[in-house]
């Protein structure tokens, strides 16, 4: 199989893939983002029901209390680190920015708590800006598919932009996170489910078994 073949049967696997986190506006989502980081959508879209009600905007959390705020994100990783990033920031934006989410990746990067996958991630996700997100999926994934040959996530990001057209770019970002979260997973990959040939593949594709 072809790098030109990855997309399109990563697209016949997941044909509905898109942004597993909830949110509703770009203060939303660049919160929930920060968030994500060494934990799950799942768990993040389950604290941020409480932490969006309490701290609805920019302003409010700008001025939140630190231990209100590390009590609501408390189940998740790095959570101390993550409430005082998520205060900077909105602080940041509100001073900066006149309140508002920047949209290029040389002034994302500036905001507390933001590193190049997440800019990356707002950029395409939130502004619709052709750009590819490199986390823990997309990196495994590009490597095992021979898409890519690094551990370093730029080198990677460098890769798939030459890999796959800019229109693609988005769509091919959350095909491989849905394709390494449910499937190439870094432990105990489902070989089963797999159609690419890489060497942790264990037994033969199934078609009827990743139909169902």
């Amino acid at each position: 199989m072809t790098k030109n073949d990855v997309f399109s049967t990563l697209k016949t696997m997941f044909p509905h893939v898109g942004c597993e986190l909830n949110y509703q506006s770009h203060y939303e989502l660049l919160v929930s983002v920060i968030l994500s980081a060494q934990t799950t959508d799942k768990r993040v879209n389950m604290v941020t029901v409480e932490l969006f009600e309490i701290y609805p905007d920019l302003s409010s959390l700008s001025q939140a209390d630190p231990d209100v705020l590390k009590r609501i994100i408390g189940s998740l990783g790095l959570y101390q680190t993550k409430s005082k990033n998520l205060i900077q920031m909105a602080n940041q934006v509100i001073n900066q920015f006149e309140g508002k989410i920047p949209n290029t990746l040389e002034e994302l990067t500036t905001l507390a708590g933001v590193g190049r996958k997440t800019a990356n991630v707002m950029l395409s996700e939130g502004f619709h800006i052709p750009a590819m997100a490199v986390d823990t999926h997309v990196k495994r994934v590009s490597n095992r598919l021979g898409l890519a040959h690094s551990d370093n996530p730029d080198v990677v990001e460098e890769s798939l932009q030459k890999v796959f057209p800019r229109s693609q770019w988005h769509e091919a970002h959350h095909l491989m996170i849905h394709f390494g979260r449910y499937i190439c997973k870094a432990k105990k990959p489902d070989c089963f489910r797999c159609p690419f040939e890489c060497e942790f593949r264990e037994a033969p594709f199934e078609t009827e078994k990743m139909l169902h």
